[in-house]
């Protein structure tokens, strides 16, 4: 009965335009990463020939190329705000329409009429939601590899490979905690409209409130790839920033730097330490959703009132 609840879900999320509409949003967000970087790689490079050529007429020895100084991978570091941004997003639509559907017209009503537990739904729609999504960053990163090939002129090494597949890994169960969110604020809540506002401004807090208060972030400097974030001396962000190692987006963005090689280099396990907030978050939200889901009375069809 997972499966067949799966499926329908997949089904039923394929015919919806708002999830259609932010798929593609994200996708062109994906390329357009690749477009930029190709751009910029392409200035930086006439640039650097136009002064190899002007020292080289002078007698002047040419510094080393720009780009074999930095990583292979960095011209993804701008995935970090993606995914936060329109990932989290359509994240949140996804597992906002997997049960707000149910809650409407009586159809969860009909859902349990059959021999169905409650269990085997809530499975289902939490497999549903990691296929998709699992779906989409295999798709995103296609596109990011695509884009390498065309900057760097050459195929990722299998190490690069790696390290895409693990960056990829880490986004799929940052988007994953944005799905949960999505699936408990309609069960917690009683309106439709209300759930999806209550879960937007969930992602609002995590995405750019808590920087700001751990961190002393500028507000635009949420929107940048910064690897190190302001520093402040002030007494309140001194107090503040001790939760900052709690902060679900700014441990996904530095973790995913230092997986790319954007950011210095550190143990893997003080990595994996960045990734566990968040592992731990989409865990207890995990076993939330299916509690909730148990003792949620489906027959008041709640969202018809």
């Amino acid at each position: 009965m997972i499966a067949t609840v799966a499926s329908q879900q997949v089904v039923s999320l394929s015919r919806q335009r708002i999830f259609l509409a932010l798929l593609g949003t994200f996708l062109a967000m994906t390329a357009l990463a690749g477009v930029i970087g190709w751009s910029s790689h392409n200035t930086i490079v006439r640039v650097y020939n136009d002064a190899v050529q002007v020292l080289s007429a002078a007698g002047q020895p040419a510094p080393p190329s720009p780009f074999g100084l930095k990583p292979t991978l960095s011209l993804l570091s701008n995935m970090a705000i993606y995914i936060p941004l329109v990932g989290a997003l359509l994240a949140l639509v996804l597992g906002h329409l997997s049960l707000a559907d149910d809650q409407s017209g009586g159809i969860g009503r009909l859902i349990f009429s059959r021999q169905l537990s409650r269990t085997s739904y809530v499975m289902g729609k939490l497999v549903s939601a990691a296929a998709v999504l699992g779906a989409v960053i295999v798709a995103s990163m296609a596109v990011s590899v695509v884009s390498l090939l065309l900057v760097n002129r050459s195929s990722p090494s299998v190490a690069e490979f790696g390290r895409l597949g693990l960056f990829y890994g880490l986004s799929w169960l940052y988007l994953m905690l944005f799905a949960l969110i999505g699936m408990v604020a309609v069960l917690v809540t009683r309106r439709r409209s209300v759930a999806l506002l209550a879960a937007m401004g969930v992602w609002l807090v995590l995405t750019f409130a808590v920087p700001q208060f751990t961190s002393g972030l500028h507000p635009t400097a949420s929107l940048n790839p910064v690897n190190d974030p302001v520093s402040t001396s002030q007494p309140f962000f001194d107090a503040t920033a001790k939760v900052r190692p709690v902060s679900v987006t700014e441990q996904y963005k530095e973790a995913g730097a230092r997986i790319l090689g954007t950011a210095p280099s550190e143990s893997a396990p003080e990595t994996a330490l960045r990734v566990l907030p968040l592992a731990v978050s989409v865990a207890g939200l995990g076993l939330l959703t299916t509690r909730l889901v148990r003792r949620h009375d489906y027959s008041k069809g709640s969202y018809d009132e």
